[in-house]
């Protein structure tokens, strides 16, 4: 099964915080709140959202005067993604299309996030999403390590055991090392600013922005 055909099959599940995309629904404001701290404020800035799914991040920024495009391979995420925009009165222009479909290479802010470690090619979506921030814009990423307890909390616990999201949703070989990636984006002129670890506590059943990055992580560049 394709990497598209899974989240096609999340379907109208994007926006139930209790179903298939449990964990997005509790890692969204906190990854959201560290790009606010570190980028904001967005209004007016031009932002693509790389991989929106049903556009929970894409919301986020368009709340905050952004001038968002998001765009997903899954017409089924993006058709559930304008259904709820337009639910809550945001304008956001959503397509379903390729990064490589998307003309304008002048945007403010590129977002990668929990989408990276989906694609089949990270070199080539590397090059392509890097082309769309402008020089002095900002990449901005959120993914997860290639590590054994990566494997362990991101797969084994989270799809199988606490059911916070559906069995199959991620691929191990397909996780990557903060190096790797900082190398990748180096090669591209991003210029990696900060590496930071989203960590899990079973105590409050939440997430929050970490030293740890042994499995999620979130950071920012600059392209320079």
């Amino acid at each position: 099964m394709s990497e598209t055909e899974k989240f096609n099959r999340m379907g109208k599940d994007w926006w139930n915080p209790e179903g298939g995309m449990a964990a997005l629904h509790m890692i969204n404001p906190v990854r959201f709140e560290y790009f606010n701290k570190k980028l904001g404020p967005f209004k007016d800035k031009k932002v693509l959202d790389i991989g929106c799914g049903g556009g929970l991040l894409s919301e986020e920024f368009a709340k905050k005067g952004a001038i968002v495009t998001g765009v997903d391979l899954s017409p089924v995420a993006i058709e559930a993604a304008k259904k709820h925009a337009e639910e809550n009165d945001l304008e956001i222009d959503y397509r379903n299309c390729s990064v490589a479909d998307i003309e304008d290479a002048e945007f403010d802010i590129v977002v990668c996030a929990e989408m990276l470690e989906h694609v089949d090619d990270l070199s080539v979506m590397i090059a392509d999403s890097v082309s769309k921030v402008r020089k002095g814009g900002y990449y901005i990423f959120e993914t997860i390590n290639k590590t054994a307890v990566a494997w362990f909390l991101a797969i084994f616990m989270a799809e199988n055991i606490l059911k916070f999201v559906g069995p199959g949703t991620h691929d191990y070989e397909r996780f990557i090392k903060p190096s790797h990636l900082a190398g990748l984006l180096r090669e591209k002129g991003v210029e990696v600013k900060e590496v930071k670890g989203m960590t899990f506590n079973p105590l409050d059943w939440s997430f929050k922005i970490s030293k740890s990055t042994q499995v999620n992580y979130i950071g920012y560049g600059i392209k320079e």
